[in-house]
């Protein structure tokens, strides 16, 4: 049941709601390998779902509701339901497992034992969005031994797979629920529902024409404040946000699929063949063909 982690499947998930093998079994397991020079990255993006991801090898950068770490191989990260996070490749190669999973997984239901006791106390607390994971600490690595487990039970699918997932993921979930300390210093806020809702806007309509005026008047704030809102979570203006996205998701296009480059460009909201080589250029060091071939002689 393991699955490759996309740029393009998440720009396509606009109910942020993961699209399940079977909603039996609301859980899926992802691997992305990376490298230097092909995909680095997954943008920001939220989900419904909670997370749970370790680095298998290499080293990725981690980001999710104003905070920021390397992680290394060994490492891991729980990132809570309905909180923005991005990873960035930190290694010439990097792989990363993730498992992203509904609540019912583990609580049955919110008429349950598990989910009053165990579930609800960490996914309805705002002061706890996520958790960056180091096989340093102890308590960190039980959880990340909890995770590796379920990732192991994916990929190989013994007879009762499903119940191994499900238990471990269960048991990495008490264990951060009993060590946290949960302060309010981290806490979700309005500029990170707001960012939450133009990054939806961006991946559901890069390949249209976006301006800044758009992206205020669907979060229902001000131009200025929109800015502002880019400025302190991302760094950017909004403009260079969405040329970002825009350039990452065809940097995927290049590598999985056999469009022309002029449709790539298109497909991504450049109309002009040229600007979209020299935006290319700039982002990946190369243009649009040769970052193609390269890839492609080293596959």
């Amino acid at each position: 049941m393991i699955k490759k982690m996309t740029a393009i499947r998440i720009a396509a998930d606009r109910k942020k709601e993961q699209m399940h093998d079977t909603p039996l079994f609301p859980c899926s397991v992802y691997i992305s390998d990376w490298k230097k020079g092909g995909i680095e990255s997954i943008p920001w993006h939220w989900h419904n779902e909670i997370e749970m991801m370790y680095i298998y090898s290499g080293s990725a950068i981690v980001e999710y509701a104003g905070e920021k770490s390397i992680l290394e191989e060994g490492d891991g990260f729980f990132c809570n339901s309905r909180v923005l996070h991005k990873y960035q490749i930190n290694s010439i190669r990097c792989r990363v497992c993730y498992l992203v999973f509904d609540e019912a997984l583990i609580s049955g239901g919110i008429g349950t034992i598990f989910y009053q006791k165990y579930l609800h106390p960490i996914i309805s607390n705002s002061a706890f969005p996520g958790k960056f994971l180091f096989r340093s600490n102890k308590q960190d690595r039980e959880v990340i031994e909890k995770i590796k487990a379920a990732f192991i039970a994916a990929k190989n699918e013994p007879q009762g797979f499903e119940l191994d997932i499900r238990y471990n993921l269960g048991k990495a979930l008490i264990i951060l629920g009993d060590e946290q300390n949960l302060s309010a210093d981290s806490c979700i806020t309005p500029t990170m529902e707001r960012i939450k809702e133009m990054v939806d806007y961006i991946h559901g309509h890069y390949s249209e024409p976006i301006s800044t005026c758009e992206l205020a008047e669907y979060a229902g704030i001000s131009e200025r404040e929109a800015q502002r809102c880019f400025s302190r979570v991302f760094r950017l203006t909004p403009r260079q946000y969405i040329q970002n996205y825009r350039l990452q998701v065809a940097t995927e296009m290049l590598l999985e699929t056999s469009q022309s480059i002029l449709e790539i460009g298109i497909a991504c909201g450049f109309s002009n063949p040229s600007h979209f080589s020299k935006a290319f250029r700039l982002y990946q060091g190369c243009s649009p063909h040769v970052f193609r071939k390269r890839n492609n002689e080293r596959n």
